[in-house]
């Protein structure tokens, strides 16, 4: 067996670390189904059926077989495609060279096997490199896809699967089942990317308003594991939970309830005070889950980045969870406190709710109000909502998947409602000692949380008593230590920023400022050109030098500013490369200085110098 040339495991050790550990894994295993003949030149990759074998790009002229492959293809432009197997590389190098620049690809190959021993005999360097390249090997579950990724930000048009037949014969089942599954991971993927790039400025604004409040709140991880005996009542919107209000009245001292901000007046109204309310959207809409209703006696948990008028209401009475937000990670380690607990956030907060759950220890988790389908009457949630005051309570059932329901054959689940319900099925599949039951007679039939009627419910939570998780909330809420000195605990990262700004706005000026005659391939050694080649270099490097100040710069504007980026250099291409490469290089100082620039703004208006006692500015 040879080992993977360094050039290809140090690119799949940076870009693709679980298909370099997937092929370790497996050790020396050798493929069943392909080997190199090492004998002729150019070491032929054969496919192996039983006592007989072939070659899988053919004993002639392997190239031209290639070519006839992709002459017969058709594409859409902004596309993402799965093609069927890596082989030796030819095809995948044919594709990747003669497709547009919004061509994403991810090349699915089955055995690990092959991949060793493709990436021991050849240099597969300017395939791994690819921007628009993704591999994936093995099972075809979440981590195969966590590369499509990047192709979900920048949108796309098509996805689709690219048959190569000699490696797609070997197992078609498995090939159709990644083309099926990349589309549904997409179906997924993208719409929390999209929101993520998009809502990346009000995170930061939110998180830095919210400081004051939130700096010493408890962290709801310091409750893991303490009710495991507790059953725990999740509520949602959902246009059941009109029927389950007296279910909720027998059990409000028995169970747990936690409920997002979309029920939380329906309850109060019927008189049903839920154990703790959760929220975690940054913007202003979920504000009216809390208007004209009593907020009192109930304790909030959302992250740092929660719009900041709710927790402007809730304060003093909030546990918080960081699941990913920088300026938070820099306030932990610069005041020594562990890091935030990290809570599932996918695009709605009763993700955040059941995972709530899984820390708190529960082992029977009962769903009441989580339909996620539209009934047959058109009702999308529950009355006394902030969306029956709109009327949007009611939507078209003309779209959506047809699926099974909790007490009818089919229900209707539209695209956003498919994504909430794959989200609870991958998280009830991944705790399987956990007990789900489904309460929502009206919904869609969860998999893994069986339906059950009031009844059945009733005497399923049993008989006891929650009182002890309010005792816990209480304490940890009157421990909240004092304000910090936000000034200089942020002080270091705010400096790094500073220089970026300096030298990215720099840099970016300069190159602005190239005659264009320096694009010749004449002006490639010219010494302007090699000077920002090696300003850049210096650039690079202090973006590297500081990973968590990176993250903090970073997960703002600079996050949208570079998605830009990515777009607008995908087409710049001189045939002096050196040009090119400071071309490609000033769109990247231009992303930095936005997004530095509006960082700086925000920290300035919001952590003022030498302060305290920061109070939040309007």
């Amino acid at each position: 067996m040879k080992n993977i040339l360094p050039v290809n495991e140090n690119i799949l050790r940076t870009r693709f670390p679980v298909v370099l550990q997937r092929i370790h894994e497996i050790g020396d295993r050798k493929s069943e189904t392909f080997y190199y003949d090492d004998t002729v030149e150019g070491n032929c990759l054969m496919i192996q059926r039983g006592e007989h074998s072939f070659a899988a790009y053919g004993r002639g002229k392997s190239d031209q077989l290639v070519k006839r492959w992709f002459r017969g293809l058709t594409m859409a432009k902004e596309s993402l495609y799965a093609i069927s197997g890596f082989g030796d590389g030819s095809h995948v190098r044919l594709f990747m060279q003669e497709t547009s620049s919004g061509t994403n690809f991810l090349v699915a190959e089955k055995d690990p096997a092959l991949l060793r021993e493709t990436f021991a005999r050849y240099d597969c360097s300017d395939i791994l490199l690819n921007e628009r390249f993704m591999l994936g090997v093995g099972e075809a579950n979440d981590e195969f896809f966590k590369d499509i990724q990047g192709a979900a930000i920048t949108g796309v048009n098509d996805i689709n699967s690219i048959i190569f037949s000699p490696l797609h014969s070997v197992d078609e089942g498995y090939y159709d089942n990644v083309r099926n599954e990349l589309l549904r991971q997409y179906m997924v993927v993208r719409p929390l990317m999209e929101v993520n790039v998009r809502t990346a400025t009000d995170i930061q604004e939110n998180t830095f308003r919210n400081l004051p409040h939130l700096a010493h709140a408890p962290d709801i991880g310091e409750m893991e594991g303490e009710f495991k005996d507790i059953p725990f009542v999740l509520v949602g919107a959902g246009p059941s939970l009109d029927e389950s209000i007296d279910f909720l009245k027998q059990v409000q001292d028995r169970a747990i309830i936690i409920t997002s901000n979309s029920p939380y007046r329906k309850l109060i109204n019927n008189g049903i005070r839920p154990h703790m309310v959760v929220t975690a959207d940054p913007l202003s809409p979920t504000l009216a889950g809390f208007e004209n209703i009593t907020l009192d006696g109930v304790p909030l948990a959302c992250p740092f980045s929660a719009y900041p008028e709710i927790v402007k209401r809730f304060s003093g009475r909030i546990m918080t969870w960081c699941t990913f937000n920088p300026i938070v990670d820099i306030l932990k380690d610069r005041t020594g406190r562990k890091p935030g607990t990290n809570i599932l956030e996918k695009g709605t907060v009763s993700a955040c709710v059941l995972d709530i759950s899984r820390l708190l220890g529960s082992r029977k988790v009962l769903l009441v109000g989580q339909d996620m389908a539209i009934r047959d009457d058109g009702r999308y949630y529950s009355d006394d909502t902030s969306y029956s005051d709109s009327g949007a309570h009611y939507a078209s059932t003309e779209k959506g998947h047809r699926l099974p329901g909790n007490t009818q054959d089919k229900v209707i689940v539209e695209g956003r409602l498919f994504v909430y319900l794959k989200t609870f099925e991958q998280f009830i599949s991944e705790n399987p000692n956990v007990e789900y039951r489904n309460l929502a007679r009206t919904g869609v039939k969860i998999n893994g949380a069986p339906y059950m009627t009031f009844e059945e419910a009733e005497g399923w939570v049993g008989e006891s008593t929650s009182a002890s998780f309010d005792d816990r909330t209480h304490e940890l809420l009157s421990k909240q230590g004092d304000s910090s000195d936000l000034a200089t605990i942020y002080s270091p990262a705010i400096q790094y920023v500073e220089k970026i700004l300096s030298m990215a706005l720099e840099c970016a000026i300069k190159t602005e400022l190239l005659p264009d005659k320096y694009s010749g391939t004449n002006y490639s050694e010219n010494k302007q050109i090699k000077e920002l080649l090696a300003d850049a270099n210096k650039v690079n490097a202090l973006v590297d030098s500081n990973k968590s100040f990176w993250n903090f710069l970073f997960e703002g504007k600079t996050k949208g500013e570079l998605v830009n980026y990515r777009r607008r250099i995908r087409d710049i291409e001189f045939p002096n490369p050196n040009w090119t490469a400071v071309q490609r290089n000033k769109e990247f100082f231009w992303a930095l200085s936005e997004g530095s620039n509006w960082l700086l703004n925000k920290t300035s208006q919001f952590i003022p110098a030498n302060s305290k006692a920061v109070t939040e500015t309007n």
